[in-house]
């Protein structure tokens, strides 16, 4: 599973920690600090990024509510791909600033003990690679079924 973090820059420090505590959950994490590539275009890069997720976890404070055209367009590009995405709202941001998370469940996050939120973020993906693997495992049913027919049918034939 691949996960796409998008966030202020001045949450840096956070989304760090928020990536070193799942990675052991995920095969791959992607996230502007830890991702870029000196000398690519940005944006190239970004919505690569996220057009190669699983899922998008959108980390949401005072700082990305002041300055949101960036996270705006991230989210605004997941959204279009259908992309499975989490917000992690602090708890300084009010819901009304919440622009196009208002109505989406949202896990809070607390910059000084992240590790509620973490744990939920776990829990989650988890949950999404049983979903993948349960439909990767009834799309291989069905056509191991579909397989054992067409021989039949080809073998009732001959």
């Amino acid at each position: 599973m691949k996960v796409f973090i998008s966030y202020s820059v001045h949450d840096s420090e956070l989304v760090r920690k928020i990536a070193e505590s799942i990675k052991q959950h995920v095969d791959e994490i992607c996230y502007w600090d830890a991702s870029k590539e000196l000398g690519e275009d940005a944006w190239t890069s970004i919505f690569g990024w996220i057009d190669d997720s699983d899922l998008v976890l959108a980390v949401i404070t005072d700082n990305t509510i002041s300055r949101a055209m960036a996270v705006g367009n991230e989210i605004g590009h997941a959204r279009a791909r259908n992309k499975k995405i989490i917000p992690l709202v602090a708890p300084e941001v009010p819901r009304d600033q919440l622009g196009c998370f208002q109505g989406v469940t949202y896990e809070r996050i607390n910059r000084e003990n992240p590790l509620p939120a973490i744990e939920a973020i776990c829990s989650q993906i988890n949950r999404l690679k049983q979903v993948r693997k349960d439909e990767a495992y009834g799309i291989g049913s069905f056509l191991v079924i579909a397989g054992l027919v067409a021989l039949v049918i080809w073998g009732s034939s001959e």
